[in-house]
């Protein structure tokens, strides 16, 4: 029963907090929008937590071509550290335990848990995987719905 009653709380309290915003929208050059959402643990994460150039992927459990991407892209990371913050965003909504699949895939970047969609919905997202550059400054540099090319994933990762 506790930990319905968090859970409850802790869902009011994102909605409060997107209705309590202006909404905000995802463009390209533009600051990008906050992160309504939280973490496997539970606790709440911002944009602003990671520093540096970000790389914000939105995934779902049912995207094969997700669960590739993210272990390519935690390949490009490991082999290059400190070069990009990678931050990927589960939209499965309460019908997957994403903790279950994480360790099932072994992940091992952060990932978060947009329950309520409000962050996807901020990003414009269509359908996954749909991923972000955002620079250190917090601008949204580039867009990509679907894979990102292999030249521009050298990029940002070895440029």
């Amino acid at each position: 029963m506790k930990n319905k009653f968090i859970k409850l709380l802790a869902i009011s309290a994102v909605i409060f907090g997107s209705v309590s915003c202006k909404d905000e929208v995802a463009a390209i050059g533009q600051k990008a929008p906050d992160i309504a959402a939280y973490d496997l643990q539970g606790k709440e994460v911002k944009l602003d937590d990671w520093k540096g150039t970000r790389l914000l992927t939105f995934w779902s459990e049912t995207c094969g071509r997700c669960v590739a991407e993210l272990k390519e892209f935690e390949k490009l990371a490991e082999a290059n550290p400190n070069k990009v913050q990678l931050i990927a965003i589960n939209v499965d909504g309460d019908k997957v335990d994403t903790r279950a699949v994480v360790a099932k895939r072994q992940l091992t970047l952060p990932v978060i848990k947009d329950q309520l969609k409000i962050t996807a919905e901020r990003y414009q997202l269509i359908g996954t995987p749909t991923s972000f550059v955002i620079t250190p400054e917090g601008n949204i540099q580039a867009k990509y719905e679907g894979a990102i090319p292999a030249a521009d994933l050298d990029k940002l990762f070895k440029g």
